[in-house]
């Protein structure tokens, strides 16, 4: 296998992962991402945003073996990256966790974009 395809495979792994850890784990996840779910409504959407959504993106993107998937699941982490970065400006939020969030983001981006 190819270096590119294999670290777009590593980021569509990771993608998987961090979704099944939200479907399994939720208040793990939430932790993670410094959510406090409220009730059982918030443990749901914490399940289906951050385990459902990011466990179909990392599993079809796997399965697919789609440029354009690759590139897609990639601009959506980058996109993640500048909304969090944008935090950091706009809302004053520099945490080193926010900082820490931008780079994780940016480099899944990066994995999933890097040229083949």
């Amino acid at each position: 296998m190819e270096l590119a395809l294999a670290l777009h495979n590593l980021g569509a792994l990771a993608t998987l992962a961090l979704g099944v850890l939200g479907l399994l784990r939720p208040q793990v996840a939430a932790e993670l991402v410094g959510v406090i779910p409220r009730g059982r409504l918030g443990t749901s959407e914490i399940r289906a945003t951050y385990g459902g959504l990011f466990a179909a993106l990392g599993a079809f993107v796997l399965v697919a073996q789609d440029s354009v998937a690759f590139i897609m699941l990639g601009a959506a982490w980058l996109g993640t990256a500048l909304g969090r970065l944008l935090s950091v400006v706009l809302d004053e939020s520099r945490e080193p966790r926010n900082f820490a969030g931008v780079l994780m983001e940016g480099l899944l981006g990066m994995l999933l974009l890097v040229p083949s």
